[in-house]
C-alpha cells in the first residue's frame, strides 16, 4: 500500500467538508499540514487527486474513485473500533438493523424484548437512514440486517424469508374507493397518487398492477417518507398502495382504510437481507433467524 490511514482520513474529510481549511479543522491539524499531506499522497500515487477551483477542491476522475473507497473504509474502521469497545466492556455484539422502504416501527419494541431474553449477548441498534438506501448501506456495512419487502436477488446479498404480506390501496375512510371489496387498475384514473419512490421497484404495484393496465393516475407525487404519506391520506390528500403490515397501526385506529388490490390480491414477501459473507453463526444471521421465528409465532 502506498497510502497510510492518515491519507484515507484526509480524503474522507475533504469530501465531507469541501475545503482544505474545513477538512484540517475536522482532522485537528493545520491547513498547512493538510496541504503537505495531500501533496505527499499525490506524490506517492504519481498523480493528482484534486484540482483547485478558488478555495475549493474539485476531484479528478482518479481522485473520485479513491475518495469513494475512503468513504467506505473510514466509517467501517470507526464502527469496528466502536463495536470492539462496546463488546469489550459489555461482552455484547452490536448488530445494526434497518427497514427498507417503510419507516414504521410499531413492532420493534416487542421484538427487542424477545431478543433481550433469547439473545442477551446481541445488542440491536436501529439505523433509520437505511430506509432510503438499504442495499448500499448493507454493502458498505453501515447496517448489518435489513428487513425488506419484495423479491430481491442481488449478488453478495442473502435474503432470508420472514413473512408474507399484502399490498393494499390506502385511502381516507370516506373516500369513494374505501367501501369497495377490491379495486381495479381503472379505479386509479383521476386519482392523486402518492408514492415513496422516484423509481419503479420490481415486484411492486406499478410493475404488477398499474403498468399492465395502461392506466395513468391523475397526479403522481413523490413523498419519500411513508408515515408522511399515511398522514396525508388521513387528511384527504390522495391515495397510495402500500404494505398492509407496515401501516396496520393506522388501519387499526381507523385513520385510513385498506382495500385489496385486484380480485386475486397482490402478495408481498418480506425478507431479512444480510451480507453473503456472514458465517452461519454470525450475529447477523442469528438476528435474521430470530426475526423469522418471531414473525411466524
Amino acid at each position: 500500500m502506498r497510502l497510510d490511514i492518515k491519507h484515507w482520513q484526509m480524503l474522507n474529510a475533504i469530501d465531507k467538508t469541501g475545503t482544505l481549511h474545513q477538512a484540517a479543522y475536522m482532522l485537528g491539524i493545520t491547513q498547512s499540514a493538510l496541504s503537505h499531506r495531500l501533496a505527499e499522497a499525490e506524490r506517492r500515487l504519481g498523480g493528482l487527486l484534486f484540482e483547485r477551483e478558488g478555495r475549493r477542491l474539485r476531484q479528478t476522475a482518479a481522485g473520485r474513485a479513491m475518495t469513494q473507497t475512503a468513504n467506505q473504509i473510514i466509517p467501517a474502521l470507526q464502527r469496528a473500533e466502536s463495536d470492539f469497545q462496546q463488546m469489550a466492556a459489555n461482552e455484547t455484539t452490536v448488530v445494526r438493523f434497518g427497514i427498507a422502504a417503510y419507516s414504521y416501527y410499531h413492532w420493534l419494541p416487542s421484538f427487542l424484548h424477545d431478543m433481550a431474553k433469547t439473545e442477551p449477548h446481541i445488542k440491536l441498534e436501529l439505523v433509520a437512514s437505511t430506509t432510503q438506501n438499504p442495499l448500499k448501506n448493507l454493502q458498505q456495512s453501515d447496517v448489518d440486517v435489513v428487513l425488506a419487502p419484495g423479491h430481491l436477488a442481488i449478488p453478495g446479498i442473502d435474503a432470508i424469508p420472514i413473512f408474507q404480506d399484502e399490498l393494499v390501496l390506502i385511502t381516507h375512510p370516506h373516500h369513494k374507493l374505501a367501501t369497495k371489496p377490491f379495486i381495479k387498475a381503472e379505479d386509479l384514473t383521476g386519482e392523486d397518487y402518492l408514492t415513496y419512490s422516484k423509481s419503479t421497484q420490481p415486484g411492486f404495484e406499478y410493475e404488477r398492477f398499474i403498468r399492465p393496465s395502461g392506466v395513468v393516475p391523475h397526479l403522481v407525487t413523490v413523498v419519500e417518507v411513508t408515515d408522511a404519506i399515511v398522514e396525508l391520506i388521513a387528511a384527504g390528500f390522495g391515495i397510495s398502495i402500500l404494505s398492509r403490515w407496515a401501516v396496520q397501526s393506522a388501519i387499526k385506529h381507523g385513520t385510513v382504510t385498506a382495500v385489496s388490490v385486484g380480485k386475486e390480491k397482490l402478495d408481498l414477501d418480506w425478507s431479512a437481507l444480510i451480507r453473503e459473507s456472514e458465517t452461519s453463526s454470525s450475529a447477523s444471521r442469528i438476528v435474521s433467524r430470530r426475526l423469522a421465528e418471531w414473525f411466524r409465532d
